[in-house]
């Protein structure tokens, strides 16, 4: 099919939409189209049966309610694409990016494509990708909508789910090895016998899910919530739980005590923290106030940390690898040389902080987020308010700063390389 020739069906589909003379449905089953753009087209209820698409793009595309039935979209843009209810039944999604794309009740179950042979006596059985199948492998989802998706016994390792919607889908027996589920939500979805062997669950929403015999070796679960959730005869081998307050050493829950003292009486009573070098990994510390404390090369690793402030605390070198600090405010702090990769900090506060005099008085003058040098890497620091923040030389390889406010930050030296800007705040 020439490209005149798709624009033609393009245009007959839109009248067909809307009920106009002249229209007809899309129908581009089997055509080979790959790398064509679609950029925005209007393709709800069209038939894509057995079409090959792979590295097309199909950013903020209708493809509502489509068939796409054993279809290769492998390598395909389709983010803020409209999926929902679509057939995917054995489509090949491999390294795809469906990222902030609406998946609602789309079925992605597995499939195969069964075409008469040449000789009309016999039939040809096509199933996309080397494996066969539904294949999601290296695909992404991030923040996609596929609450009541249907995915059942498919491939969906090492792909990348982080905040995505998956209130109630079916993912029974789903091979979900090494995928990255960060903050996803998956209230009430059936994970029954699911591989979710090494999967990064840090700070995702399981309540009520059913993970009956579901296999979850190694697993990062620190401040996942699993309220209700069925857990029986499920593998938890190696799993990494978030461990308690209470469950640290005498000296360092005391320690904290004091400080919250401290905090609360404005330095009246109680001791400031000092916790340099301490491991406080996966330990769930949710709305404490770290303010002013010392922290210098802490690991909080895996750490639930959303809601607690750190507002002039001293963070340099500590490490906050897939830590969650969703809405944490962190004015003033300084975090030198730490790492913070995959860290999840959407809406964290990361803004100066004023400089009070003696009398506990604004100066006029403001104290900078510093992050020189840090580790950011695959961090979530969507919607997050750095204005005037330092990152120089930092590296944000692969981050999240999806409408960021980055205002007046120095960035001299920084790497952006694939991190997502759509919708961000940077400095001229």
């Amino acid at each position: 099919m020439t490209p005149s020739e798709l624009v033609m069906v393009l245009e007959k589909h839109e009248r067909y939409l809307r009920g106009q003379p002249g229209s007809a449905r899309a129908n581009l089953s089997q055509e080979n189209l790959s790398g064509f753009d679609f950029t925005g087209a209007q393709l709800r209820d069209a038939k894509l049966t057995g079409g090959i698409f792979n590295r097309c793009i199909f950013r903020a595309a209708d493809l509502s309610n489509a068939d796409l039935f054993a279809a290769d979209v492998s390598g395909a843009d389709l983010c803020d694409a409209d999926l929902s209810g679509s057939d995917l039944r054995g489509a090949y999604l491999r390294g795809a990016n469906l990222k902030g794309a609406n998946l609602h009740n789309a079925d992605l179950r597995d499939g195969c494509l069964m075409t008469p042979n040449k000789d009309d006596y016999s039939v040809a059985i096509r199933k996309p990708g080397s494996d066969g199948g539904t294949d999601m492998r290296r695909a992404v989802f991030e923040n996609a909508n596929l609450s009541g998706a249907r995915f059942s016994q498919n491939s969906i390792k090492q792909a990348d789910l982080s905040g995505a919607n998956l209130a109630g889908a079916d993912l029974s027996g789903v091979k979900l090895a090494d995928a990255k589920l960060t903050a996803a939500l998956l209230k009430d979805a059936n994970l029954t016998g699911a591989d979710l062997t090494g999967v990064n669950l840090i700070g995702a929403d399981l309540s009520g899910a059913n993970l009956k015999d579901a296999i979850l070796k190694d697993a990062e679960l620190a401040g996942a919530d699993l309220t209700g959730a069925n857990l029986a005869d499920a593998d938890t081998t190696g799993a990494k739980l978030t461990r308690d307050i209470d469950d640290l050493e005498p000296d360092t829950q005391e320690i904290l005590r004091s400080h919250v003292d401290w905090i609360n009486s404005q330095g009246a009573n109680g001791r400031r923290a000092v916790l340099d070098g301490r491991d406080l990994n996966r330990v769930d510390f949710k709305a404490l106030d770290f303010s002013g404390a010392s922290l210098r090369g802490v690991d909080f690793t895996g750490a639930n940390l959303s809601g607690a402030a750190f507002v002039m605390a001293d963070l340099a070198n500590a490490i906050l690898h897939n830590a969650n600090l969703m809405v944490a405010d962190m004015a003033g702090v300084n975090l030198t040389d730490a790492d913070m990769s995959e860290a999840n900090m959407a809406q964290v506060k990361l803004e100066p902080t004023d400089i009070m005099d003696l009398n506990g008085q604004p100066t006029g003058r403001k104290w900078p987020a510093n992050l020189t040098n840090a580790n950011l890497k695959e961090a979530i620091f969507e919607e997050a308010s750095m204005t005037l923040i330092n990152l120089r030389d930092a590296c944000l390889d692969g981050a999240n700063l999806a409408r960021a406010d980055l205002t007046d930050a120095v960035t001299d030296g920084a790497s952006f390389d694939g991190s997502d800007l759509n919708g961000a705040k940077l400095p001229e």
